[in-house]
């Protein structure tokens, strides 16, 4: 007796739930149903929302037509690359010019303007070392020369021979003197330019260039400039700037 009332009653109980729940709307079917935690009640609705829910889902649009919204893609923050320096042709004038005093060979001066070389006999002799700094690195022929300007506008003066020799350097030192700039040396078998500026301070009024040699491009260069004394002793001094002197050209 006690087993019938007690199926009795919980028929009673399962159709009160039923007939009460909210999936009479819209519902898919009046018969499904399923236990959901507490606050929520289960809806089958004809949009598609099946399960439960805190609130009627059946009146949302239907699932078929709702879409997560996309996902924006991911942009990668790129840093443009500095432009690439364009090289030029052009021109480098007026060369660091270090003083080599042969009479003593471990002296180190400070940097002069001027060009001079100077050899007489043992009594005193007189070298430079040139620096040009400040070529391209995209600079593809360079070539060395040199240059005087018109008579009102130079300083340039040469007794006796003004043959001079100039080799290269692989470098200068720190603090350069004779004897420092020796391991900088190039080989043995190196031939020296030999530009001659005999003359030229006193034949010619006008200004004039005049083409030493062709070189290897580097951003810096650097050499040893000396009177050769074939031609016997002799002494050139030349005010350099931005028309009188030493100085590069260079293409790209």
């Amino acid at each position: 007796m006690f087993s019938i009332v007690k199926t009795a009653t919980s028929l009673a109980c399962l159709a009160a739930v039923v007939l009460a729940g909210p999936i009479n709307k819209n519902s898919l079917s009046r018969r499904e149903w399923t236990d959901c935690p507490t606050g929520t009640v289960f809806y089958a609705c004809a949009n598609g929302y099946r399960g439960c829910y805190q609130q009627d889902p059946c009146a949302l649009p239907p699932i078929a037509s709702t879409s997560l919204p996309a996902t924006p893609t991911p942009t990668t923050s790129v840093t443009a690359a500095p432009p690439t320096a364009t090289c030029q042709s052009g021109s480098i004038w007026q060369p660091t010019m270090y003083n080599l005093d042969l009479l003593q060979p471990d002296l180190s001066q400070t940097p002069v303007t001027y060009l001079q070389v100077q050899a007489s006999g043992a009594s005193k002799q007189l070298e430079q070392v040139v620096v040009f700094s400040g070529i391209p690195a995209g600079a593809k022929t360079c070539n060395l020369m040199w240059a005087q300007a018109a008579e009102a506008e130079r300083t340039f003066v040469v007794d006796g021979s003004g043959l001079a020799a100039i080799l290269p350097l692989t470098g200068v030192p720190s603090l350069v003197s004779a004897n420092s700039i020796k391991p900088y040396l190039p080989a043995a078998d190196t031939k020296p330019v030999h530009p001659d500026f005999t003359f030229w301070d006193k034949q010619s009024k006008d200004a004039a260039t005049h083409t030493v040699g062709r070189f290897n491009c580097a951003e810096e260069v650097y050499y040893k400039i000396q009177l050769d004394t074939q031609n016997g002793d002799g002494r050139v001094y030349l005010e350099q700037d931005g028309k009188n002197g030493l100085y590069v050209t260079y293409e790209c």
